[in-house]
């Protein structure tokens, strides 16, 4: 007995041995928390944040829409004041031009009202006068343009025409405020019967004018 050796005493443990059957597709999910639940926790968070961005777009877009409602407003009006403005700009420019046109005749010593009366003496039956333009560019262009009518046939009317035009270089008054008188234009009227010209009267520079 002293000759058995002690690993023969002790043998080895044998390990136990069987099949497993489990069906791990089919067993029910012990877990403290279950996996499908971190899945609909997920998709309804993804839901929700694809539902908050998409309303913050369509919030976005109406306020813009808004913003834009506004602004065309704002430019509609300020089209219409701005439009109105530079029709009364344009008013008052215009008449601004015949205050001082009116204030620079008067100052060359000769009242509006003097210088009508003057045409009105020396028109002749023949001659009448449509309108008076009054220029004042500057000092060496400034000048008044009659426009009218002669009445008779061409040659007729073109003499009297140079018959005015010779009394109102004769005349005084205009002499001494006007350094040229001239007619540059005389052309038969399109309804025929008459001609019409225009006479040219060119103010002296300033400072030129002789008193009458």
């Amino acid at each position: 007995m002293s000759l058995i050796k002690k690993s023969d005493a002790n043998p080895a443990s044998v390990t136990l041995w069987h099949p497993n059957f489990r069906n791990f597709e089919r067993l029910p999910d012990t877990k403290v928390v279950r996996t499908t639940f971190f899945v609909n926790v997920t998709s309804i968070a993804i839901a929700a944040s694809l539902l908050i961005l998409v309303g913050m777009r369509e919030y976005r877009i109406l306020d813009l829409k808004g913003q834009i409602d506004t602004a065309k407003s704002e430019i509609a009006k300020a089209t219409k004041d701005n439009a109105e403005a530079l029709r009364l700009s344009k008013i008052f420019e215009t008449e601004g031009k015949k205050i001082i046109e009116a204030n620079n005749f008067t100052k060359r010593a000769m009242a509006p009202s003097a210088f009508v009366l003057l045409l009105g003496k020396t028109l002749l039956k023949e001659v009448q006068i449509e309108s008076v333009d009054l220029r004042f560019s500057g000092a060496s262009g400034d000048q008044c343009v009659l426009r009218g009518i002669v009445a008779g046939s061409k040659d007729t009317a073109s003499g009297a025409a140079d018959k005015y035009v010779g009394i109102l270089r004769n005349s005084p008054l205009i002499g001494s405020k006007f350094e040229s008188v001239n007619m540059p234009s005389i052309n038969p009227d399109p309804a025929g019967g008459f001609m019409r010209f225009e006479i040219v009267l060119k103010f002296k520079p300033a400072g030129k004018e002789t008193k009458s």
